[in-house]
């Protein structure tokens, strides 16, 4: 007979990483063992929403092999659709920050080999010149938050996808619920990048971006504009 399914519970830091330290701690993850090649996955953030659910074909989580479903952190879908031995297969359906459709996102079904070889990161279109750029012309300084002084570093981490898509955002050290609901908004707003490759094939792959929102005010409120973390 099959022996009854298991269920492991992980506490994460920022980077999906196992860690112990309370202060780390960003997401729950929860571990479904069905058998073998089946490992029911869910993640939420650590004030409950959830974050993404999927299957993996491994104990150690790095083959996706099912149905996967995102989400904003505001709760709405962020995207889902499917993996098939690592990589993503089909349609996948694609929504905005507010919950509004995106155009749908197609991936050939194909027998790619995996490698632990980068070849090549994601960059984003014009270099990191371009980027601060948009970040200059792009980002809004939300009026409560310039009336009420806060300032900070908000550190957002998303996943760009094999096609260049930025998806998956999550704050990672937020500074206030307007500064960081601004810093999302941004980063889903990114254009595409040229994505990583691995031997050529383009992969997903991790990236996180500091965000600062500065109002030039330095004596009245070090505490506050002191970033939470180091970008590594």
């Amino acid at each position: 007979m099959q022996a009854t399914s298991q269920v492991r519970r992980d506490s994460l830091d920022y980077q999906h990483r196992k860690t112990t330290d309370i202060n780390l701690v960003r997401f729950e993850r929860e571990v479904v063992t069905v058998n073998d090649s089946t490992f029911q996955v869910t993640v939420k953030y650590i004030t409950g929403e959830s974050f993404m659910t999927g299957v993996y074909a491994d104990k150690d989580l790095q083959t996706g092999n099912g149905n996967f479903t995102y989400y904003y952190a505001n709760g709405y879908k962020e995207s889902e659709g499917r993996f098939k031995n690592g990589f993503k297969v089909g349609a996948w359906k694609r929504w905005n920050f507010e919950g509004k459709p995106k155009p749908d996102r197609f991936y050939p079904d194909e027998h790619f080999v995996k490698t632990n070889r980068t070849s090549q990161p994601a960059k984003f279109p014009g270099g990191m010149a371009a980027l601060q750029i948009l970040v200059r012309d792009s980002l809004n300084y939300p009026e409560q938050a310039k009336k009420d002084k806060v300032q900070g570093t908000v550190y957002v981490t998303f996943t760009i996808d094999a096609t260049g898509e930025v998806s998956q955002p999550a704050v990672t050290d937020g500074v206030s619920a307007q500064l960081d609901a601004e810093a999302l908004r941004f980063v889903t707003s990114l254009p595409t990048w040229v994505p990583a490759a691995k031997n050529g094939i383009p992969v997903d792959s991790n990236y996180i971006m500091p965000i600062t929102f500065d109002l030039g005010i330095k004596e009245e409120a070090s505490e506050k504009t002191s970033p939470k973390g180091t970008n590594n």
